[in-house]
């Protein structure tokens, strides 16, 4: 069984993906916090719109079903809109934001893994109970 051909499980995939993206970018932010000029960067936060963008429409499997609409999604990496200080060498990184983030990101990732496990779960009780009927 490929659980990739599963939407659910692609979108799983879509967000790890996303939040190991952005753990890197917030990782690159404060190995640069004494770099001069360096402007703190940050991930497009990936929602329900670039989800579908990444085909993870529900199938169309009759002619009276409604067309989706497709689009361009992805992670894309950004300066970061507002910072809380920046130096006086003109680096916008904050620690202790940047820890912030990599904090709930880290929460965030806790979260989407236990999510794949509860469905991994899920799917061997309805394997178990389909062959011992």
């Amino acid at each position: 069984m490929d659980l990739g051909s599963f939407d659910l499980f692609k979108g799983i995939a879509a967000k790890m993906s996303w939040l190991t993206q952005r753990q890197n970018v917030i990782a690159q932010n404060i190995a640069n916090v004494d770099t001069p000029q360096y402007q703190a960067k940050d991930l497009a936060p990936l929602d329900f719109k670039n989800t579908l963008a990444l085909k993870l429409a529900p199938a169309r499997t009759s002619a009276l079903h409604l067309a989706g609409t497709q689009g361009a999604g992805g992670a894309k990496e950004s300066a970061q809109t507002k910072s809380y200080e920046v130096t006086p060498s003109g680096n916008s990184v904050s620690v202790e934001e940047q820890m912030q983030k990599a904090s709930s990101t880290g929460i965030d990732y806790q979260m989407i893994t236990t999510l794949y496990q509860k469905n991994i779960g899920l799917i061997k009780t309805a394997l178990d109970r389909g062959s011992s009927s």
